[in-house]
């Protein structure tokens, strides 16, 4: 008789991949399998792997990396043997200091050009927002009236772009809803083309991303048609399966 799955939350399942190795080395485990196969099912839960693996193999490639200076052993020893007897260190305890020391600042210098380099990746933000779209998209809130969307993020304080491009304002609104990504919020507006297609609209507060300045041209992803654009401070990402022709008339 097989046994039944057990439910796994994703807080249950980022603690068991945290400990994950980030090339796939434990991929037969079957310690991860339940949470491998959560991650799968929970987009959220799929972001934040990609992040953690990148992450850690970002780490990874730093340390192996690491060459300690060729003099970091003689200073040490010329230190110990400085001073007097009654003062002296075992080698082997003032050694593992110093490999604790220089390998905790290429940590935090990782972390640091991490935090810098943008927060998240456009990648990452990408994946989120394709996920969310082939649930539907499900919408909080459903109006033909732009205005209206725009007023109930407002209301919510969720991100939103506060100029939107003039042809946009000639098409109905199918509806919005607020997003929780990372617990960074992102707003989403879904607009009907005239040829029937809908136009997704995914609003992001741009200091997620630093200075990272996202390719101005419509690129294709999966069949999906994808354009950035930057407006007061806002990321603005524009999604739609309609034909470029199409597309550069509104956006």
């Amino acid at each position: 008789m097989k046994k039944p799955r057990t439910e796994i939350t994703n807080e249950r399942a980022k603690f068991l991949l945290s400990a994950y190795r980030h090339n796939g080395a434990d991929a037969q485990d079957p310690i991860f399998r339940d949470a491998l196969e959560q991650a799968t099912r929970d987009p959220d839960l799929a972001s934040w792997f990609a992040n953690q693996r990148s992450f850690d193999a970002l780490v990874c490639e730093k340390l192996n990396s690491v060459q300690p200076p060729a003099s970091l052993k003689p200073a040490i020893l010329s230190g110990i043997y400085s001073v007097g007897s009654k003062r002296r260190f075992p080698l082997a305890r003032l050694l593992g200091v110093a490999a604790v020391l220089f390998l905790s600042g290429i940590l935090l210098t990782v972390m640091q050009r991490r935090n810098v380099r943008d927060g998240h990746s456009l990648s990452e933000y990408e994946s989120t927002a394709l996920a969310v779209l082939s649930e539907g998209p499900k919408l909080d809130f459903l109006t033909s009236d732009l205005s209206r969307t725009q007023e109930y993020l407002s209301q919510r304080a969720v991100p939103r772009a506060s100029e939107i491009p003039a042809g946009l304002h000639e098409l109905p609104t199918v509806g919005c809803r607020a997003i929780n990504w990372n617990g960074k919020m992102i707003s989403l507006t879904c607009f009907t083309l005239p040829s029937g297609q809908l136009l997704h609209l995914f609003v992001v507060d741009g200091k997620s991303f630093g200075k990272i300045a996202p390719q101005g041209d419509i690129q294709e992803i999966n069949g999906w048609h994808v354009k950035f654009r930057r407006e007061n401070g806002m990321l603005l990402m524009f999604i739609s399966k309609a034909p470029m022709s199409e597309l550069v008339r509104y956006i």
